[in-house]
């Protein structure tokens, strides 16, 4: 017998929160003598909205969204190129993607267990290193992921959390004296979404 299918379409809203570890680089001269020292502080990712479709059939469902996410990365930079006058400035990276996540699995009931890979297409962000001497940024426009999914279907109400992690590193694009410099911590989020499904 034919397992019966249906599609949906809906809006959503997600919460998120990172929990990328902070951490610390220091840069030296040809000389090896300490230059700046970069500090990464923590990430602020802010409410999305995005529209999906989902289908399903008995077993399994496929979901897909179009959305926005804004992420703020906040930064330390301290200048030791004049020991008298050591300087420390603080920087906000922003930056904004139009968000594609696209999770498969299985259905148990109400419940849907499944995961699949985050697209993040960078549509605006800030250059916060153009006045730092011997910095500067090499981002590429596309950031990827991937992300664990657990959902709850309350009739046309959707409760999806997942753990997405991405496959870049918090910063991998900045380099000093043109080698590429950036921190090895991996950013990561839990998200929490509420969806309706018309």
């Amino acid at each position: 017998m034919p397992l019966a299918a249906q599609l949906y379409f809906g809006v959503k809203g997600t919460y998120s929160l990172a929990f990328t570890r902070p951490e610390e680089i220091k840069y030296d001269d040809a000389q090896d003598f300490l230059t700046y020292k970069l500090d990464f502080i923590e990430q602020d990712v802010s409410p999305g909205i995005s529209a999906f479709a989902y289908f399903r059939n008995e077993l399994l469902y496929l979901q897909g969204e179009i959305g926005y996410r804004r992420v703020k990365s906040r930064f330390r930079a301290t200048s030791f190129i004049n020991p008298a006058d050591i300087e420390s400035n603080n920087f906000i990276k922003e930056t904004h993607y139009l968000l594609i996540p696209i999770s498969a699995g299985v259905r148990i009931d109400r419940f849907k267990i499944g995961a699949g890979p985050v697209f993040g297409f960078i549509v605006d962000q800030n250059s916060i290193f153009q006045n730092e001497e011997n910095f500067e940024e090499r981002r590429r426009s596309l950031d990827g992921g991937f992300a664990f999914n657990f959902g709850l279907s309350l009739y046309r109400l959707h409760i999806d959390l997942s753990y997405e992690y991405q496959f870049y590193t918090v910063g991998d694009y900045f380099y000093y004296r043109a080698d590429e410099k950036g921190f090895r911590n991996q950013a990561q989020f839990i998200n929490l979404g509420l969806g309706f499904l018309f």
